[in-house]
């Protein structure tokens, strides 16, 4: 066996960590994006539309009990908005109202991925390969 010299063989060493450091910060960068994603409002909002039917209140009670305790800003936020004074009433229509949209949002976008999933399930009757097709 032929052993490497000293200084060839700390190049390689270093080499192996910049590599390291390089696939750990695109983790790192994957990782953000997709906790930016799964954070967002509108898709906060999508968690909990699938779970608004009325045969499972107990499942959405205990949703939004978990939830508040995750975020205890969301109780200091609705006490402030409900518990205000003068203004309180507008409060109450403009958060009914942001909370409206992001819930009309919520299931346009799930019609739109609906019709999208049906339209292409019609255009397409062969189901997709991963090889390309012979000629």
């Amino acid at each position: 066996m032929n052993k490497l010299s000293p200084e060839v063989d700390r190049q390689v060493r270093i080499e192996l960590l910049r590599a390291r450091a390089a696939v750990e910060r695109e983790a790192l960068v994957h990782n953000v994006a997709g906790l930016t994603e799964s954070l967002s409002p509108a898709h906060l909002v999508r968690g909990l539309m699938p779970r608004l039917g009325a045969s499972n209140i107990p499942g959405l009670a205990w949703q939004a009990f978990s939830l508040v305790r995750r975020y205890p800003v969301i109780t200091s936020s609705l006490s402030t908005i409900f518990l205000r004074g003068k203004r309180s009433r507008l409060l109450k229509l403009a958060s009914a109202a942001a909370v409206g949209w992001q819930v009309y949002r919520g299931w346009q976008a799930r019609q739109g991925q609906r019709y999208a999933t049906r339209a292409a399930a019609v255009t397409s009757p062969i189901p997709p390969t991963s090889r390309p097709p012979s000629v």
